[in-house]
Protein backbone atom coordinates (compact mmCIF):
# COMPACT_ATOMS: atom_id res chain seq x y z
CA UNK A 1 0.00 0.00 0.00
CA UNK A 2 1.37 3.43 -0.92
CA UNK A 3 0.52 6.96 0.19
CA UNK A 4 0.98 10.32 -1.49
CA UNK A 5 3.41 12.82 -0.01
CA UNK A 6 1.63 16.17 0.00
CA UNK A 7 4.57 18.21 1.29
CA UNK A 8 8.21 17.59 2.31
CA UNK A 9 9.25 20.14 4.91
CA UNK A 10 12.59 21.06 6.46
CA UNK A 11 14.12 23.91 8.45
CA UNK A 12 17.13 24.57 10.62
CA UNK A 13 16.63 26.04 14.12
CA UNK A 14 16.65 29.83 14.32
CA UNK A 15 15.08 32.70 16.25
CA UNK A 16 11.44 33.33 15.38
CA UNK A 17 9.08 36.05 16.59
CA UNK A 18 5.89 34.46 17.93
CA UNK A 19 3.62 37.30 19.02
CA UNK A 20 5.56 39.22 21.63
CA UNK A 21 8.08 36.44 22.28
CA UNK A 22 11.24 35.41 20.49
CA UNK A 23 11.72 31.63 20.38
CA UNK A 24 14.71 29.61 19.19
CA UNK A 25 13.16 26.63 17.44
CA UNK A 26 13.23 24.25 14.49
CA UNK A 27 9.42 24.00 14.51
CA UNK A 28 9.07 26.41 11.62
CA UNK A 29 9.75 24.49 8.42
CA UNK A 30 9.29 25.24 4.74
CA UNK A 31 8.10 22.97 1.92
CA UNK A 32 10.86 21.99 -0.48
CA UNK A 33 11.00 20.35 -3.88
CA UNK A 34 14.71 19.59 -3.46
CA UNK A 35 16.01 16.09 -2.79
CA UNK A 36 16.81 15.79 0.95
CA UNK A 37 18.93 13.20 2.73
CA UNK A 38 17.33 11.34 5.63
CA UNK A 39 19.87 10.26 8.27
CA UNK A 40 19.42 8.22 11.46
CA UNK A 41 18.63 11.44 13.34
CA UNK A 42 16.55 13.20 10.70
CA UNK A 43 16.92 15.11 7.47
CA UNK A 44 20.36 16.63 6.93
CA UNK A 45 18.58 19.83 5.89
CA UNK A 46 16.48 19.90 9.09
CA UNK A 47 17.14 20.33 12.81
CA UNK A 48 15.78 20.86 16.33
CA UNK A 49 16.67 23.45 18.93
CA UNK A 50 15.32 21.61 22.01
CA UNK A 51 17.22 18.33 21.82
CA UNK A 52 15.91 17.23 25.23
CA UNK A 53 12.33 16.92 23.98
CA UNK A 54 12.79 16.69 20.22
CA UNK A 55 14.98 14.85 17.76
CA UNK A 56 17.11 11.79 18.33
CA UNK A 57 17.00 8.43 16.60
CA UNK A 58 13.48 7.54 17.75
CA UNK A 59 12.06 10.91 16.71
CA UNK A 60 13.99 11.21 13.47
CA UNK A 61 11.01 12.08 11.26
CA UNK A 62 7.65 13.60 12.11
CA UNK A 63 4.67 12.82 9.88
CA UNK A 64 1.23 14.46 9.94
CA UNK A 65 -1.94 13.54 8.08
CA UNK A 66 -3.23 16.10 5.60
CA UNK A 67 -6.73 14.88 6.51
CA UNK A 68 -6.54 16.76 9.82
CA UNK A 69 -6.06 20.14 8.15
CA UNK A 70 -9.73 20.32 7.19
CA UNK A 71 -10.68 19.86 10.86
CA UNK A 72 -8.38 22.65 12.05
CA UNK A 73 -9.51 25.05 9.35
CA UNK A 74 -13.16 24.37 10.19
CA UNK A 75 -12.55 24.74 13.93
CA UNK A 76 -10.68 28.03 13.80
CA UNK A 77 -12.07 29.48 10.57
CA UNK A 78 -8.67 30.19 9.09
CA UNK A 79 -6.25 28.72 6.57
CA UNK A 80 -3.55 26.35 7.79
CA UNK A 81 -0.69 26.03 5.29
CA UNK A 82 1.75 23.10 5.17
CA UNK A 83 3.50 22.40 7.49
CA UNK A 84 1.40 24.05 10.20
CA UNK A 85 2.29 21.36 12.75
CA UNK A 86 6.04 21.28 12.34
CA UNK A 87 5.94 18.03 10.41
CA UNK A 88 8.64 16.82 8.02
CA UNK A 89 6.13 14.94 5.88
CA UNK A 90 2.52 15.96 5.27
CA UNK A 91 0.92 12.72 4.08
CA UNK A 92 -2.36 12.00 2.30
CA UNK A 93 -4.38 9.73 4.56
CA UNK A 94 -2.65 7.57 7.16
CA UNK A 95 -3.89 9.15 10.38
CA UNK A 96 -2.72 8.07 13.84
CA UNK A 97 -5.41 5.36 13.87
CA UNK A 98 -4.42 3.86 10.51
CA UNK A 99 -0.98 2.40 11.14
CA UNK A 100 0.75 0.42 13.89
CA UNK A 101 3.75 0.93 16.11
CA UNK A 102 6.50 -1.05 14.37
CA UNK A 103 5.12 -0.75 10.81
CA UNK A 104 7.95 -0.42 8.29
CA UNK A 105 7.77 1.84 5.23
CA UNK A 106 9.93 2.69 2.24
CA UNK A 107 10.29 6.45 1.83
CA UNK A 108 12.31 7.27 -1.28
CA UNK A 109 15.70 5.64 -0.75
CA UNK A 110 15.18 5.27 3.00
CA UNK A 111 13.46 2.69 5.20
CA UNK A 112 11.59 3.98 8.28
CA UNK A 113 9.66 2.45 11.19
CA UNK A 114 6.82 3.87 13.29
CA UNK A 115 8.17 4.48 16.82
CA UNK A 116 5.68 6.61 18.79
CA UNK A 117 3.02 9.33 18.70
CA UNK A 118 4.04 12.96 18.84
CA UNK A 119 3.15 14.66 22.12
CA UNK A 120 1.52 18.13 22.15
CA UNK A 121 4.02 20.99 22.20
CA UNK A 122 3.47 24.58 23.36
CA UNK A 123 5.21 25.79 20.19
CA UNK A 124 2.13 24.87 18.16
CA UNK A 125 0.20 27.45 20.20
CA UNK A 126 3.04 29.98 20.04
CA UNK A 127 3.45 29.64 16.29
CA UNK A 128 -0.26 30.01 15.50
CA UNK A 129 -0.99 32.36 18.42
CA UNK A 130 -3.89 30.09 19.40
CA UNK A 131 -3.71 29.30 23.11
CA UNK A 132 -6.00 26.26 23.21
CA UNK A 133 -4.63 24.34 20.23
CA UNK A 134 -2.41 21.98 22.31
CA UNK A 135 -5.46 21.12 24.42
CA UNK A 136 -7.45 20.31 21.28
CA UNK A 137 -4.57 18.19 19.95
CA UNK A 138 -4.70 16.29 23.25
CA UNK A 139 -8.48 15.91 23.07
CA UNK A 140 -8.57 14.70 19.45
CA UNK A 141 -5.30 12.78 19.26
CA UNK A 142 -4.50 14.62 16.01
CA UNK A 143 -0.87 14.69 17.07
CA UNK A 144 1.20 13.18 14.28
CA UNK A 145 3.71 10.39 14.81
CA UNK A 146 7.44 9.77 14.73
CA UNK A 147 9.62 7.30 12.84
CA UNK A 148 13.06 5.86 13.45
CA UNK A 149 15.29 5.42 10.39
CA UNK A 150 16.36 1.86 9.60
CA UNK A 151 18.12 2.78 6.37
CA UNK A 152 19.33 6.23 5.41
CA UNK A 153 18.61 7.58 1.94
CA UNK A 154 17.44 10.37 -0.34
CA UNK A 155 13.83 11.56 -0.21
CA UNK A 156 11.84 13.99 -2.36
CA UNK A 157 8.25 15.17 -2.46
CA UNK A 158 7.90 13.23 -5.73
CA UNK A 159 8.37 9.93 -3.87
CA UNK A 160 5.58 7.89 -2.30
CA UNK A 161 5.42 6.30 1.13
CA UNK A 162 5.11 2.52 0.72
CA UNK A 163 4.30 0.09 3.51
CA UNK A 164 6.64 -2.90 3.18
CA UNK A 165 6.01 -4.67 6.49
CA UNK A 166 3.02 -4.50 8.80
CA UNK A 167 3.62 -4.91 12.51
CA UNK A 168 1.78 -7.63 14.40
CA UNK A 169 1.37 -5.38 17.45
CA UNK A 170 -2.04 -4.03 16.35
CA UNK A 171 -1.26 -1.02 18.56
CA UNK A 172 -1.64 2.34 16.84
CA UNK A 173 0.06 5.64 17.68
CA UNK A 174 -3.40 6.81 18.74
CA UNK A 175 -3.65 3.92 21.23
CA UNK A 176 -0.37 4.97 22.84
CA UNK A 177 -1.43 8.62 22.84
CA UNK A 178 -4.77 7.75 24.42
CA UNK A 179 -3.02 5.81 27.18
CA UNK A 180 -0.56 8.62 27.85
CA UNK A 181 -3.14 11.40 28.03
CA UNK A 182 -6.59 9.93 28.71
CA UNK A 183 -6.30 6.48 30.27
CA UNK A 184 -3.51 7.43 32.62
CA UNK A 185 -4.11 4.90 35.40
CA UNK A 186 -4.70 1.76 33.36
CA UNK A 187 -1.86 -0.43 34.64
CA UNK A 188 -2.78 -3.42 32.51
CA UNK A 189 -2.67 -1.34 29.36
CA UNK A 190 0.67 0.23 30.26
CA UNK A 191 2.19 -3.15 31.04
CA UNK A 192 0.99 -4.43 27.66
CA UNK A 193 2.59 -1.52 25.81
CA UNK A 194 5.87 -1.95 27.68
CA UNK A 195 6.22 -5.34 25.98
CA UNK A 196 6.29 -3.75 22.51
CA UNK A 197 9.83 -4.09 21.16
CA UNK A 198 9.33 -1.33 18.61
CA UNK A 199 7.85 1.30 20.95
CA UNK A 200 10.37 4.07 21.62
CA UNK A 201 12.42 4.00 24.81
CA UNK A 202 11.32 7.47 25.97
CA UNK A 203 7.64 6.47 25.91
CA UNK A 204 8.49 3.28 27.82
CA UNK A 205 10.32 5.40 30.40
CA UNK A 206 7.20 7.53 30.84
CA UNK A 207 5.03 4.45 31.29
CA UNK A 208 7.47 2.90 33.76
CA UNK A 209 7.57 6.07 35.86
CA UNK A 210 3.79 6.22 35.90
CA UNK A 211 3.52 2.60 36.98
CA UNK A 212 5.94 3.19 39.84
CA UNK A 213 3.88 6.14 41.06
CA UNK A 214 0.67 4.14 40.86
CA UNK A 215 2.31 1.37 42.90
Amino acid sequence: MSYEIISLNVGKPRIHQFGEKKVHTGFVKQPTTEVCYLTKTGFFEDGQADLKNHGGEEKALLMYAEDHYTYWEGLYGQNFTYPSFGENITIKGLTERELYIGDIFKLGGSIIQVAQPRQPCYKIAAYHQIKDIPAIVTKTGFSGYYFRVLQEGEVSVRDTLEKIEESQTNVTPYDIFDCLFHDRENKERMEEYLLLDTLSANVKNTLNKRLRKLG
